[in-house]
């Protein structure tokens, strides 16, 4: 309760603020609080490069934040992911996926999630955040292709998609993948070997 006090009455500022996420954290139960807070002072330390330092949370007036609410909140469960805090990471992860934000910061949200439910052999999870991702492709390509160049690097969504429609025995529709893929321009190293495999299957 006292706890709960203090918290009320102290000054509104740093990162919070600016990012407009003061009553999104205020409404959050204090032990998550406590953990948002926790790695988010770690990422401070461990991250020389970080541009900002544990006193940045809540304090002090910042007048250009770097970050959306999507990548802040994103970089903060990326460092509970590292420390092995998987199911904090991935709840922090699907709230930045709440927030307003473009395709593109989902598409690396979606990402790490995927990478999360790989560390934990969840293919139950590994297929709805790769069918997500897939399914927001379309949205976010050109900001994708944009930051590379103009071309279109390899999309790990679409790789274990292939390797899921295989696992379930659609080998025809894996196959198609494939080619789409290599029509679209995604970079896909594997796919000489990935298509001579699945058209040996098709063809036994």
């Amino acid at each position: 309760m006292i706890g709960k006090v203090f918290r009320i009455f102290r000054q509104k500022g740093g990162l919070l603020k600016a990012l407009g996420l003061w009553e999104w954290y205020e409404n959050l139960p204090y032990k998550l609080q406590k953990k948002v807070k926790y790695y988010y002072s770690l990422k401070t330390v461990k991250n020389i490069n970080f541009p900002f330092r544990a006193k940045h949370f809540d304090t002090g007036e910042i007048e250009n934040p770097l970050y959306t609410k999507r990548t802040f909140l994103g970089t903060i469960a990326q460092t509970a992911l590292l420390e092995g805090d998987t199911e904090f990471a991935e709840w922090l992860y699907n709230e930045a996926l709440k927030m307003e934000g473009s395709p593109y910061e989902a598409h690396l949200i979606l990402n790490d999630l995927i990478l999360l439910a790989q560390k934990e052999k969840n293919l139950e999870k590994v297929k709805r955040y790769v069918l997500r991702d897939v399914e927001l492709y379309e949205e976010y390509k050109d900001e994708l292709r944009r930051r590379w160049g103009g071309s279109l690097p390899q999309i790990m969504a679409f790789e274990i998609y292939v390797y899921l429609l295989e696992r379930e025995g659609k080998v025809r529709e894996a196959l198609e993948l494939v080619e789409w893929i290599k029509r679209e321009g995604i970079t896909y190293p594997y796919y000489e070997e990935v298509k001579k495999r699945l058209t040996s299957k098709v063809k036994s």
